[in-house]
């Protein structure tokens, strides 16, 4: 199949027919690079789970509430310095009466001031005693409340863009008066303009920096363009693919996985083009002409390239297991862009080169076929001393790991963003700290009809809530509601302590627990025979549901991921041993660059918290790729064991043969991976920078000396097709 390949890329002919397919191919694709993004930025459903109680909630509110699902937007009026806010009551109106202008929210639903100034359908927006929950009013601060229609991610922040249009031309000569646009609908616009661009600025950084890297090491401005060029083709392929699964419904997309899958295209894609170009050099040296250079290349080149692919592929594809809709939808779009670079690698970018033959490396000085310096050094030291460099190496890891033990809270909305906080973050503030901290988020409550009454009674009872109220499309407050039967109403709850806390997530267990508790009270006593709906949602029950989530997804990815690494390993190299011990290691790096990490976000960074999804997130780039350069050595100790040599003289020359390839393409994709740290969202700083270091502690540890000290020390018996101590057999 790869002879086949190769012949096709290769070949006089066929080599041009390729290229023009690809570029081709790319080009009728490229056009939908943009709707890609422009997907990609609705993330209203990204951040639930599947089957969890918090996304039934959400389900319902859309499906049964015509005014449920309403985004609700506040505008916080604050005095700084204290001071009688009923002063600028009128100022505050104003800014109502100019939101409800018609034309200037389409899809306005309603808007609520605290000094009585309403518009919209307010009977049906919110029930009797649902104002006060919608606005507010504390001496110095008070609250403006604008409903919705519309959850679509781009109709909010147009929405949210024109409210804070409205608000700061309103603002003008107010002295102190001091105003922010948070809520629902100023968080998710805040999020949605952290990622706006974020596509372009990852691609310009990763370009760059990949650009830069490859002149060092070529010095051929040729030989650094083709990795990019044929990078860069797979990745509007694999763009315009996605859109068309997208487009179908068959997965979404979110503004993370793009990224993402950008890092990962093109520090990948840019490794596997290293390994095949490196050899092409090498045979050039060698002294074969360019077209058979090329093929003898490609041969053991595209092999590995293959292997190492199959095992990323199969690592991301690991992630489809997940219950967090943001994990699960990663998972085959990744393995999808690794699948199209890998097949780029190995037909795109044999073709580019035998068309290039020697112009590939225009001003690159003449390759030299052994250049060992570190990386002999290397070899002789872990031939020498293999059990001193492994314990060395072992002890650093395992001393790196220790900083998992110090604890870490949740990441909040209030953290997520690097930089200056946004408006939605200072506003939620100012509610925080005038207001009854409930008030800030409140949990969404769905009840049946029939038991909605005394469940609401029993939950204004516990010290959990400071109240809980009937809220949009409930019906009447009375103690006998005038709601059809069969119908479902909804409560908010507003809890005592800051619903965006920690604190506040440990209590939605206690407070579901008691909630089944009234259901069962309430059924008996109205006579209910069914089974009724209770469900409890909002952000507080949705942080929780997220982080029992990652805990059940991580049992079941990690171990998957795992098995499909190791078979894939067993496969090529026939050999237990091998494959135990190179996962085994890998693993080691992952912990010590966890520990790491912690350590750096909470002494160096000032950020004590930690993204729910970065373990997961860390644990499969971090094995899939630390996998990746064990590959390349280990397909190289084997070239070099069927050429005749002793196993412990295989590993020295795999080592030295191997090094500055590897090297170069470690620091690539810990560039690439380094890229994410210069985007404002505070989760994907963490990723990009957990995963930089972990490539980097594999890079320069892992690969270099501990591998390396452990197949020598294991000897022929790393080779063995079976843990017996039967004589080994040439693989």
């Amino acid at each position: 199949m790869l002879a086949r390949l190769h012949s096709l890329a290769t070949g006089r002919r066929s080599r041009w027919a390729v290229i023009a397919a690809w570029i081709a191919l790319a080009a009728a694709l490229l056009p939908l690079h943009s709707k890609l993004q422009a997907e990609a930025e609705d993330e209203s459903d990204t951040f639930l789970v599947r089957g969890s109680q918090s996304a039934e909630v959400d389900r319902l509110l859309d499906e049964r509430f015509d005014f449920g699902s309403d985004v609700a937007t506040a505008i916080v009026y604050d005095l700084p310095e204290g001071g009688d806010i009923f002063a600028h009551g009128e100022r505050i109106n104003a800014d109502a009466r100019a939101l409800c202008e018609e034309g200037l929210i389409p899809d306005l639903r309603a808007v609520m001031t605290p000094f009585e100034l309403s518009c919209g359908d307010i009977s049906q927006s919110i029930g009797p005693e649902s104002g006060p929950a919608s606005t507010g009013l504390e001496g110095d601060a008070a609250i403006t409340t604008v409903l919705t229609k519309s959850e679509d991610t781009e109709r909010v922040v147009q929405n949210v863009e024109a409210i804070r249009e409205v608000v700061a031309r309103g603002l003008e000569g107010e002295g102190e008066l001091r105003a922010y646009v948070t809520g629902q609908g100023g968080f998710d616009a805040d999020r949605a303009e952290a990622v706006e661009g974020i596509n372009e600025t990852l691609m310009t950084i990763t370009a760059i920096l990949i650009l830069g890297l490859l002149l060092a090491i070529y010095r051929s401005p040729v030989a650094a363009a083709v990795p990019l060029f044929v990078v860069g083709v797979a990745y509007f392929v694999a763009a315009g693919v996605t859109w068309g699964l997208v487009e179908l419904g068959l997965t979404t997309i979110s503004g993370q996985t793009t990224a993402i899958l950008i890092v990962l295209m093109f520090g990948a894609g840019t490794d596997y083009c290293l390994l095949l170009v490196s050899r092409f050099r090498e045979e050039l040296a060698a002294g074969a002409p360019p077209g058979e250079a090329v093929a003898r290349a490609a041969g053991p080149a595209g092999a590995t390239i293959l292997t190492s692919g199959s095992i990323v592929v199969a690592a991301m594809l690991a992630l489809a297991l997940a219950d967090f809709n943001a994990t699960r939808e990663m998972g085959p779009i990744l393995a999808l862009g690794v699948a199209i670079t890998v097949l780029a690698s190995l037909t795109l970018l044999p073709a580019v080169l035998a068309a290039l033959g020697t112009r590939a490396f225009w001003l690159a000085p003449r390759a030299r076929r052994e250049r060992p310096g570190i990386w002999a050094r290397a070899a002789r030291l872990v031939e020498a001393r293999p059990v001193a460099v492994a314990a060395a190496v072992t002890a650093v890891l395992v001393g790196g790991c220790l900083g998992n033990l110090e604890g870490r809270e949740t990441l909040t909305f209030a953290d997520a963003f690097r930089g200056d906080e946004p408006d939605s973050v200072r506003g939620q503030e100012v509610i925080r700290a005038k207001f009854p901290p409930g008030r800030t988020a409140p949990l969404d409550l769905v009840l049946s009809q029939e038991i909605s009454g005394p469940v609401i009674s029993g939950l204004n009872e516990l010290e959990e809530f400071e109240r809980v109220d009937w809220s949009a499309g409930s019906g009447a407050l009375d103690e006998d509601p005038e709601v059809p039967i069969g119908e479902l109403v909804l409560a908010e709850a507003h809890l005592r302590v800051d619903p965006l806390s920690d604190r506040a997530r440990d209590q939605i267990p206690v407070i579901r627990e008691e909630l089944g508790r009234l259901v069962e009270r309430a059924k008996a006593d109205v006579g209910f025979d069914g089974e009724p709906v209770a469900a409890l949602g909002g952000f507080a029950a949705e942080s929780y549901d997220t982080a029992q989530a990652m805990r059940r997804d991580a049992l079941i990815i990690v171990p998957v991921a795992l098995l499909l690494v190791m078979a894939i390993m067993f496969f090529v190299f026939r050999a237990p041993a091998t494959a135990l011990y190179v996962v085994a290691t890998v693993l080691l790096s992952f912990g010590c660059a966890l520990g790491l990490s912690s350590l750096a976000f909470t002494h160096l960074f000032g950020q004590p918290a930690s993204d729910p999804s970065l373990a997961i997130f860390a644990f499969i780039f971090l094995v899939g790729l630390g996998v990746d350069y064990n590959v390349f050595l280990l397909s190289r100790i084997r070239e070099e064991r069927e050429r005749g040599l002793p196993a412990a003289e295989a590993v020295g020359a795999g080592l030295t043969s191997t090094g500055g390839v590897i090297t170069g393409a470690g620091l690539i994709l810990a560039g690439t991976f380094g890229a994410l740290m210069a985007l404002e969202l505070e989760a994907l700083f963490q990723v990009g920078f957990t995963v930089a270091l972990g490539l980097l502690i594999d890079t320069f540890l892992v690969r270099a000396l501990l591998v390396p000290a452990i197949a020598v020390r294991l000897g022929e018996r790393a080779w063995r097709a079976t843990f017996s101590r039967s004589p080994a057999k040439a693989v």
